[in-house]
């Protein structure tokens, strides 16, 4: 091979490779990796209101008076009073028992209250009550010849109240009225609240 004809090869093939070495294109970027698709975001829930704060009572007492008016027919009726004081939103009772002898045999006599006042914004009184009272018929009232007290029929009325009731500071009202289902006893609670400040 000439010198002539080694020399127009390498030529050629420098020209060749040339536009290749010189001008190289960059390598075409990969292909970004495929992203799972992504759940749809569920819509903003309700938030439940946070609950309100537990009412605390006020610092302050409730002096609760009781009166029970025992009357039978037109005589003169029995009264019986129970007080107590407590404090707003707090519970209080009073136990009270007594012993009699009936015919030879000891019999109980109760006198139970419960009290819960509550104060409320404005002022008034929220009250629950629970009540009871019990009493033979032969100590409620004197015998009369011929009634049925005398006669033995008649022996005693136990009465039970539950009230809730909304009151004025100061302010006494009649709370409930009970009648004996046999004879002509009629019960009477009268009840006052005071705030005591």
């Amino acid at each position: 091979m000439s010198a002539r004809l080694l020399f127009a090869s390498i030529c050629a093939t420098a020209l060749l490779l040339s536009p290749a070495v010189g001008h190289a294109q960059p390598p075409p970027p990969a292909p970004a990796p495929q992203q799972a698709p992504t759940a749809p975001k569920p819509p903003n829930a309700p938030v439940p209101p946070p609950a309100p704060p537990r009412r605390e009572g006020q610092p302050v007492n409730v002096k609760v008076e009781l009166t029970i008016v025992d009357q039978h027919g037109a005589g003169n009726a029995a009264r019986k009073s129970v007080s107590v004081v407590v404090a707003d939103s707090m519970t209080g009772f009073i136990r009270s028992q007594s012993n009699y002898t009936s015919n030879g045999r000891v019999e109980a006599v109760p006198l139970n209250v419960d009290v819960d006042p509550q104060i409320l914004a404005d002022g008034k009184i929220r009250l629950r009550i629970g009540l009871q009272y019990d009493l033979p018929n032969s100590l409620a009232a004197p015998s009369a010849a011929g009634n049925d007290r005398a006669s033995g029929n008649l022996f005693s009325t136990q009465l039970r109240e539950n009230l809730a009731i909304i009151v004025e500071n100061g302010k006494s009202i009649v709370a409930a009225q009970s009648a004996d289902p046999v004879g002509d006893r009629q019960v009477t609670l009268e009840v006052k609240a005071t705030i005591l400040r």
